[in-house]
């Protein structure tokens, strides 16, 4: 116990040598976490905030029209400017300036719309009582184009979300001219006036809610999904000064006269392993404590802990010993510095990567999905989720956890064989 309690003095007393270096493994990880938390909401609440330019040209002149111009301009979405009746020369200018940037979208209500819904009506209705209608439909134009244009610039989800929105506007207002003119064409077969009043209120509401243990009230913020992944991420990025520090002794020669003292190399292993995991605990701890007290003055919402305290003590020491079995692993098989902090580096943002820490997993394909369940971080973020979001119970954490304590101890196998087949 002596020998172990010297063991780990020393490291800390290495550790502790280079201050600057230690300060930047908690400084980094808690910028990293308040710029990213930051971007995240300010950026989702600027895309709410902002007005999309639009160029509306409304040739049709008529009901469709008209509810297009007004319904565009009440959305609050938009900054529309419209133009009525224009020629070819006013289109024609209206898609250099969207191709321009002056505007994000253009749309062009062409002339006939609301006639050609009408038609539609009239043709349907001659189907149903030809005996009642003498109409002759042949001809009638029933479908009709809109056109959209956009900035080349556009994203594609962004075009889509824009599309869909304007493809449910244009619904409603066929909807309601449908209606309209269905029941015009009713009273006149029936020689009567009703004039029914389109319904505007919703027959079918939708009442949102989260189903977790913060309340229907409370939503998780982005600061739920960011410090768990990138407390993990910084967790994992100590395997280079970890790896670092096992190379330093290798080459200086310290190692070789730890090894003429009656300490065993396990010993010395499992000093350095219980110094960095202290490390990550407190990388871990500062983090949360951020997102609680730090955070919440940018007008973002607080960090909310569960009540399973254990469950997160839990999750965070296997996944700080998963991150320093990793730092172990390297640190033996890397020949110098370089490889290790080049191969740790990579391989650290590859792992988050995979694991969900920059891309949800939820937008990558099933392929990738099933890929990304061999990252050690995936099980740590799985885990984190279980309890920052789910409030989940000790027994729904351990399968997570226990997945990273697989992995350290698979680590220190592959390191402690590679030792001895060097050796042989």
């Amino acid at each position: 116990m002596r020998k172990l309690l010297a063991s780990i003095q020393k490291e800390y007393r290495i550790l502790i040598r280079d201050f600057e270096g230690l300060a930047l493994m908690f400084v980094m990880p808690l910028v990293l976490v308040f710029v990213i938390t930051i971007l995240q909401e300010k950026t989702y609440q600027t895309i709410n905030e902002t007005r999309v330019p639009v160029v509306l040209i409304d040739n049709d002149m008529d009901s469709v029209g008209t509810a297009f111009t007004h319904g565009v301009k009440s959305n609050g979405f938009f900054e529309v400017t419209v133009i009525q009746n224009a020629d070819s020369a006013e289109m024609a200018k209206a898609r250099d300036d969207v191709a321009s940037g002056k505007y994000q979208m253009g749309i062009i209500v062409p002339e006939g719309t609301t006639k050609s819904i009408r038609n539609r009506v009239v043709a349907l209705v001659q189907e149903q009582v030809p005996a009642m209608m003498n109409v002759d439909t042949t001809g009638l134009k029933k479908s009709v184009q809109v056109d959209l244009f956009f900035d080349p610039i556009t994203k594609d989800s962004f075009r889509s979300i824009i599309k869909s929105n304007l493809r449910e506007f244009s619904s409603k207002i066929e909807t309601r001219i449908v209606f309209i003119t269905y029941s015009r064409i009713i009273d006149a077969m029936m020689n009567q006036s009703t004039y029914l009043q389109y319904p505007e209120e919703a027959v079918i509401e939708f009442d949102e809610s989260y189903i977790c243990e913060f309340g229907q009230q409370d939503a998780p913020s982005s600061v739920q999904h960011n410090v768990p992944a990138w407390t993990l991420f910084a967790m994992f990025f100590i395997c280079i000064p970890l790896a670092g520090n096992i190379i330093k002794e290798r080459y200086d020669g310290c190692l070789d006269r730890l090894k003429t003292m009656p300490v065993s190399y396990l010993t010395v292993t499992f000093s350095k392993l219980l110094m960095f995991l202290v490390v990550t605990m407190m990388q871990a701890a500062v983090i949360v404590m951020v997102g609680i007290w730090v955070i919440p003055l940018a007008d973002v919402q607080p960090l909310q802990l569960g009540s399973n305290i254990a469950g997160f003590v839990f999750m965070t020491v296997s996944a700080g010993l998963a991150a320093t079995g990793y730092g172990i692993m390297i640190g033996t098989i890397a020949k110098s510095y370089m490889q290790a902090s080049t191969f740790g580096a990579v391989s650290t943002v590859i792992l988050a990567a995979l694991g969900g820490v920059w891309i949800p997993l939820y937008v990558m394909s099933p392929a990738m999905r099933q890929i990304s369940q061999l990252s050690p971080m995936n099980w740590g973020i799985q885990g984190y989720y279980e309890y920052f979001l789910r409030d989940a119970a000790f027994v729904n954490i351990f399968p997570y956890a226990f997945k990273l304590l697989l992995f350290f101890v698979v680590c220190l196998l592959v390191a402690y064989f590679y030792k001895k087949y060097q050796k042989v």
